[in-house]
């Protein structure tokens, strides 16, 4: 059996020696496999207990159908009493992610039932245009 570093000699050198002109991905056949990690930029593993707080964030309203994002507080959702924005990366800034503060409380390996976030009086016309307008356009919540 010929190993992996012998068939790429033969590749970039032919059958008779002559030297060949070789596609780069073929190279990449050559590099060592196995890597089992992987990093996310701005993703960095937190452990957590039963019954810890989990902060739950809020990002930017996103369609695929217009490509122009909103705050997510753009539409009346229930909003804390101060919005605190977080910019945890550069990437994230790059990105247009406009991520925030939330009233959602979530607890880790605790089961909840459905709860009442808050009570949004009557909307208005305008607001309801909005909402109706990001559902046409196929708008997504992030969080």
């Amino acid at each position: 059996m010929v190993s992996r570093a012998a068939a790429l000699l033969l590749l970039l050198l032919g059958p008779l020696g002559q030297t060949l002109v070789v596609p780069s991905a073929l190279l990449l056949l050559a590099l060592p496999q196995g890597a089992l990690a992987f990093y996310l930029p701005g993703v960095a593993p937190q452990d957590f207990k039963k019954k810890d707080p989990i902060t739950l964030k809020v990002n930017k309203l996103s369609s695929v159908k217009t490509q122009l994002p909103y705050e997510y507080y753009s539409l009346p959702y229930c909003r804390p009493e101060k919005i605190v924005p977080f910019a945890e990366n550069l990437g994230e800034v790059l990105r247009g992610d406009r991520i925030e503060n939330s009233l959602y409380q979530l607890s880790m390996r605790q089961d909840e039932q459905c709860k009442v976030l808050c009570r949004i009086q009557a909307l208005s016309a305008a607001q309801a245009k909005a909402f109706v307008d990001k559902i046409a356009d196929d708008y997504k919540v992030n969080m």
